[in-house]
């Protein structure tokens, strides 16, 4: 773990360094996403925004109590569920909570489930540093199937452990994507609870998906228990709303790498799954998912679930889905392009990409995606040296803001361009000093 709360690679050998290349997600030496679907579903249409695709819809869970205690529509967990009771798998590879006291201070840890009852544990979104290396470990010579579920690096990181014959596809049958904004740093969790009265290295538990039911489902809140003196507090629940750190665009505590990936709809999978954060769906607080299928099975199994009631399939064709995810999208193409004309005018390194390196097109834009990215290097880095330190909230904000106020300014501006604009931004500013 570094100082600044995220978790780095470490080489045990050398030995290996043209295979670890070939394996890593990021790097210019592996196939990429477009590369590896092509291999894994030829006959599939492509988009060039969500990948290749079978179908694309909306669905949540009408059965059981998956889409109460899922993330969103509890589509991911009941696709699991299915798979166990078809006896076509024997565990899951996915994010569960974890012990600190036995986690090495962490939350949540990569685990393995055996049965649909113990799977359901690790419902729900974890914005949290993880790795899958101790669980791939416990493979090796295992003769079980596993289903395995991830985020779109680590679906990458399997297909490409597939590829080099360190995984069998017989063993790992089915991967599961998850629709990714970002990584975050250990401290993201720490910083909102922190806002809530609970200090530093105190919290036992953390949900980051709290539904509400008196508000829409990206209106979601969070919850977390404390370890008082080993005495584990009384839950206590937020709404995001109410919180610093709130604005996923904005990326506080966001893991730089993430600026340099552009996979959103986990294109190697067999299956995405994300919100729905779409007109027709997004009023609904139990939330639902938007759906890229591309295993023809997995892809009947959601259908034949529909046909006996078990799910709700709704219309979202292709820029339906585009949509529910356009912010992440461009902030992944022309956001992209943008950070490796930047790398590459600073005479930096650059990853081999998707998207070929060029400035955004508007000066407001430029400096947008340039603040994200000064906010994601620098937000974690100065918690972790101020909380080294013992220095109180008040310092990280002290610290945090003039960065942070160059994105709001960019931002302000790009949706209030011209002398209109300029008022408007004169009038909240004398707002703001009436009212201090």
């Amino acid at each position: 773990m570094t100082d600044a709360g995220h978790l780095a690679a470490k080489a045990t050998s050398t030995e290996k360094d043209a295979t670890l290349s070939r394996l890593c997600p990021m790097s210019g030496a592996s196939s990429n996403e477009s590369q590896i679907a092509a291999r894994l579903y030829p006959e599939l249409p492509e988009d060039s925004q969500i990948g290749r695709y079978r179908s694309t819809f909306a669905a949540h869970v009408n059965e059981s109590e998956f889409r109460v205690r899922g993330g969103s529509g509890g589509l991911v967990s009941w696709i699991l569920a299915e798979l166990f009771r078809r006896g076509d798998i024997d565990a899951v590879l996915h994010v569960k909570p974890a012990d600190p006291s036995e986690n090495e201070g962490l939350l949540f840890h990569y685990a393995i489930s055996e049965s649909a009852q113990d799977m359901t544990a690790g419902a729900k979104s974890r914005y949290y540093p993880i790795e899958m290396s101790g669980v791939l470990a416990k493979l090796q010579g295992s003769s079980k199937r596993y289903a395995v579920v991830g985020l779109p690096c680590f679906i990458k990181a399997v297909r490409l452990m597939q590829d080099e014959g360190l995984l069998s596809r017989e063993q790992t049958p089915f991967c599961l994507g998850l629709v990714c904004g970002h990584l975050k740093s250990h401290y993201f969790a720490e910083y909102l609870a922190w806002q809530k009265q609970a200090e530093p290295g105190s919290l036992a538990t953390f949900d980051f998906r709290r539904k509400l039911m008196d508000r829409r489902a990206s209106d979601y809140g969070f919850a977390f228990q404390k370890n008082d003196a080993g005495t584990i507090t009384a839950e206590e629940a937020w709404p995001m709303a109410s919180v610093r750190g709130r604005d996923w665009g904005e990326g506080l505590f966001k893991n730089a790498a993430c600026e340099y990936c552009d996979d959103v709809l986990a294109e190697c999978a067999d299956v995405a799954i994300g919100d729905a954060w779409l007109p027709n769906y997004i009023a609904d607080p139990l939330g639902t998912n938007v759906v890229v299928t591309r295993n023809a099975y997995l892809d009947c199994v959601i259908r034949e679930g529909a046909e006996r009631g078990a799910l709700m399939l709704g219309e979202a064709d292709v820029e339906a889905v585009i949509q529910s995810q356009s912010s992440g999208l461009r902030h992944r193409r022309e956001g992209l392009a943008h950070r490796l004309a930047q790398r590459k005018r600073q005479g930096k390194w650059i990853p081999i990409k998707r998207v070929e390196p060029a400035l955004a097109p508007t000066r407001h834009r430029r400096k947008i995606y340039d603040a994200r990215l000064a906010i994601a290097v620098q937000s974690a880095a100065i918690y972790g040296v101020l909380r080294k330190n013992y220095q109180p909230l008040a310092a990280f904000e002290r610290e945090i803001k003039p960065i942070v106020a160059r994105y709001t300014k960019a931002t302000l501006r790009e949706a209030s361009p011209g002398f209109k604009g300029f008022a408007r931004r004169v009038v909240r500013r004398l707002r703001a000093a009436l009212k201090r």
